[in-house]
């Protein structure tokens, strides 16, 4: 079974649609970024790139209730359980995806779901969310000027 000069043509144009040299750069890049790792572990190298965990300059203790007539939705209620904010509120929708994580998070580790939550402003103005009970610390930092001041006008002294 003889190849026509078109089918050749083709056969090579496949061949080299990924070059060999680039597929093995592939490859070594993968070995190295496992090796560079490894190393790192194994002589307990310095976590960079972390944010340093500042000092705490306001907190508060909160509770992060299912609303029973949303589904999915959530209240934000103070220790005595008045309600402060709700999922349904306008752009408060958040307190729903952090409730939802939340109780997913506390779901596994078999927490009790009415334990307080603490609310954190850092000195350098960041707010975290921290549950010490399932040890779920979310940085609110990236998530939206809009989410972040919900959660911030909870904590003592936050913008209104």
């Amino acid at each position: 079974m003889s190849m026509t000069n078109e089918q050749a043509k083709l056969l090579k144009r496949d061949k080299e649609m990924i070059p060999l040299v680039l597929i093995r750069a592939m490859f070594f890049l993968a070995i190295l970024s496992v090796a560079l790792v490894a190393y790192a572990r194994l002589t307990d190298r310095p976590l960079v790139g972390v944010a340093p965990e500042l000092d705490v300059a306001a907190e508060t203790q909160v509770l992060l209730t299912a609303n029973p007539e949303q589904r999915g939705g959530f209240f934000i209620q103070d220790l005595n359980g008045n309600t402060l904010v709700s999922s349904a509120d306008p752009k408060a929708g958040f307190v729903g995806v952090i409730g939802q994580a939340l109780s997913r998070r506390r779901d596994l580790r078999d927490v009790d779901p009415a334990s307080p939550l603490r609310l954190v402003r850092r000195v350098d103005g960041r707010v975290d969310i921290i549950d010490d009970a399932s040890g779920l610390s979310i940085e609110l930092m990236s998530y939206g000027a809009d989410n972040i001041a919900v959660f911030n006008r909870l904590i003592p002294g936050g913008a209104s």
